[in-house]
């Protein structure tokens, strides 16, 4: 691993785990099973980043570090993106049958993945060509953030009429476009991780361009989702005085 991408991910997933624990705490009382859901996933997730980095931390430059933890840290992102797709569906499709179905699919997607990937010994899944498990993983870690990105931006966009008219307060709809936005990004990042993988294959190196794209793209949204849901005095005043009158 590159120096400069295990800092972007040790940072990555210090957030996750404090913006995590804040919202699995807050969730509490009441309850509140978006929050704890979207809590959940990030504790997960940041799990995921502590099982693939923290070797690293004690190994020499250019030491292989055991596929366990490559593979451990897979399996633990997969089941972050499944409590994931649960948040969305319960903020934007809660009553949806579909949108069940859709978690469902994404879970059975995860477990092809990482089944075919173990199958042929590509334990940190970066092998599009060779790996039968590569393009399930891949496809069920993007659907979850395009999901949310499609759901959070149209919620946004239609508010925008119910906004002017009184009927929506500007800084629920401004989180609405914070979540859609991040979704997005986190869209953007699963298809700069599959370029990545594509240039590795071909080149035999990772792109260090790219390497920083991806860690703006991992820090930024998840800085979204912290203003979404913890937005700074200064900051509502700022969104409550641009709205329209």
């Amino acid at each position: 691993m590159q120096q400069h991408a295990f800092i972007m991910e040790a940072i990555t997933g210090v957030i996750y785990l404090v913006l995590g624990v804040r919202l699995f705490w807050f969730s509490r009382r009441p309850v509140q099973p978006s929050k704890r859901l979207i809590g959940l996933a990030l504790l997960i997730w940041a799990l995921g980043y502590a099982l693939y980095d923290i070797p690293y931390a004690f190994t020499e430059s250019g030491e292989l570090v055991s596929p366990f933890f490559s593979y451990a840290s897979v399996l633990v992102f997969n089941l972050g993106n499944v409590v994931f797709a649960m948040f969305t569906q319960e903020v934007f499709r809660k009553h949806e049958r579909w949108a069940g179905w859709l978690v469902v699919a994404i879970a059975i997607c995860q477990l092809l993945g990482s089944a075919g990937s173990a199958l042929v010994g590509d334990w940190e899944q970066t092998d599009p060509l060779a790996n039968p498990g590569y393009w399930p993983q891949s496809l069920a870690a993007l659907a979850p953030a395009l999901w949310l990105g499609i759901e959070g931006l149209r919620y946004a966009f239609n508010a925008r009429r119910r906004l002017a008219l009184g009927f929506f307060e500007p800084l629920t709809r401004h989180r609405i476009l914070l979540l859609g936005l991040a979704g997005a990004l986190w869209s953007c990042l699963e298809i700069v991780i599959i370029t990545q993988d594509f240039i590795y294959i071909n080149v035999g190196d990772w792109s260090l361009s790219l390497g920083i794209v991806n860690g703006l793209l991992e820090i930024v949204p998840i800085t979204m989702l912290w203003l979404a849901f913890f937005p700074p005095a200064r900051y509502r005043r700022w969104i409550e005085a641009a709205a329209p009158a």
